[in-house]
C-alpha cells in the first residue's frame, strides 16, 4: 500500500513538476509558492526567452511575446513583458475588491499577484509573476490544476538579455519605451481583459479570447 502511494506521489510530481494537487484546496497562493520552489528546466523557447511545457500543456499557437496554450479543453494565455523586465518596472497593483480570491506573490526577489474572479460557474484567474502573466477561465474542479501548471510555466521563464536588449533597441531606437501589438486570434471576444495594465512603464490595453 505504501509503495503504490509513493508511486502514485512520484507520478503526480513528473506530471506537474510541483506538488500534489487537491480540488478542495483553496490555499491558491500556496499551490504557486509551492511550484516556485520547483526550478524546471526549460523545453521550449520563444523570442528573447524560454521556458518550460510540462505534460498536459500543448502549445497551440506563439506570438513571439505571448503564447496560447491548451490544458484539457481549457485554454491558457500568457503574456510575457520583456520591456518591463529589460528596465526592473514595478507592479501597479490594482486592488478592486471584486474578486473571489487575491494574495500578493513575493518570492525569490520577484512579485506579483494571483487573482480568481467568479463569473456564474466559470472562474477568471489571472496570475502575474516574473515579469509575465497568465489568464484563463475554467471551471471550479479544474482551478487548482490550472493554477499549478500555470506557475510551473511562469516559474520557468529564462530571459535572454543579449536578445531582448537588441529587440528593444530595434524597435525602440533611443526611447525606452516600446509599444507591443497582440495577435489577436480569430475568436478575440471584447469583454476578456487588459495586457499587462499593472506594470507602470506598460498600459496598453489588449483583449483576449474568450474559452
Amino acid at each position: 500500500m505504501q509503495k503504490r502511494l509513493l508511486l502514485v506521489g512520484i507520478l503526480i510530481f513528473i506530471l506537474t513538476g510541483c506538488t500534489r494537487i487537491d480540488n478542495d484546496d483553496q490555499n491558491y497562493v500556496g499551490l504557486v509558492v509551492n511550484c516556485l520552489n520547483n526550478k524546471a528546466i526549460t523545453n521550449d523557447v520563444a523570442l528573447g526567452y524560454k521556458y518550460y511545457l510540462p505534460r498536459g500543456v500543448k502549445l497551440v499557437k506563439n506570438y513571439d511575446y505571448n503564447q496560447k496554450f491548451l490544458i484539457d479543453d481549457t485554454y491558457l494565455y500568457m503574456f510575457v513583458d520583456i520591456n518591463s523586465y529589460y528596465y526592473k518596472s514595478s507592479i501597479n497593483y490594482n486592488d478592486d475588491n471584486d474578486y473571489f480570491y487575491y494574495q500578493k506573490i513575493s518570492y525569490d526577489g520577484k512579485n506579483g499577484y494571483i487573482k480568481i474572479t467568479e463569473d456564474d460557474d466559470s472562474y477568471f484567474t489571472e496570475i502575474l509573476y516574473n515579469y509575465a502573466k497568465v489568464e484563463f477561465y475554467s471551471d471550479y474542479n479544474s482551478l487548482n490544476k490550472m493554477i499549478t501548471l500555470s506557475s510551473i510555466v511562469l516559474n520557468s521563464i529564462d530571459y535572454n538579455d543579449v536578445i531582448i536588449e537588441k529587440v528593444l533597441m530595434e524597435n525602440s531606437g533611443s526611447s525606452s519605451e516600446i509599444t507591443y501589438e497582440i495577435a489577436k486570434p480569430d475568436d478575440a471576444s471584447n469583454n476578456f481583459s487588459q495586457y499587462l495594465e499593472e506594470y507602470v512603464q506598460e498600459d496598453e490595453e489588449e483583449n483576449l479570447p474568450d474559452k
